[in-house]
């Protein structure tokens, strides 16, 4: 046993070798890189879905407003018709 910083230490098992540390450490760089990597395309795959449904909303609103707009434009035209029917109904 030996003792270090006044504590006493197992050696029971034995030291890695700098190769088999720096394998096991490129290993986990490795993992760590592969798991950036799906984390990234998860974003931005949520980022492109976002903003693809802000886009269809845009859109969405935009088509809604035109057809607001023509729809009263239709109901006025088919007042003035109406009232205009009206007037020449009265003629005869």
């Amino acid at each position: 046993m030996s003792t270090v910083g006044g504590f006493k230490k197992m050696n029971w098992f034995p030291k890695q070798s700098a190769w088999d540390e720096m394998e096991a450490a490129r290993l986990k760089r490795k993992e760590m890189i592969s798991s950036f990597q799906s984390q990234s395309q998860a974003l931005v795959a949520g980022f492109q879905a976002a903003a693809n449904i802000q886009i269809q909303g845009i859109g969405e609103l935009a088509a809604q407003s035109a057809q607001s707009r023509l729809q009263a434009e239709l109901d006025a035209r088919r007042k003035e018709l109406e009232e205009r029917y009206a007037k020449f109904d009265k003629l005869f």
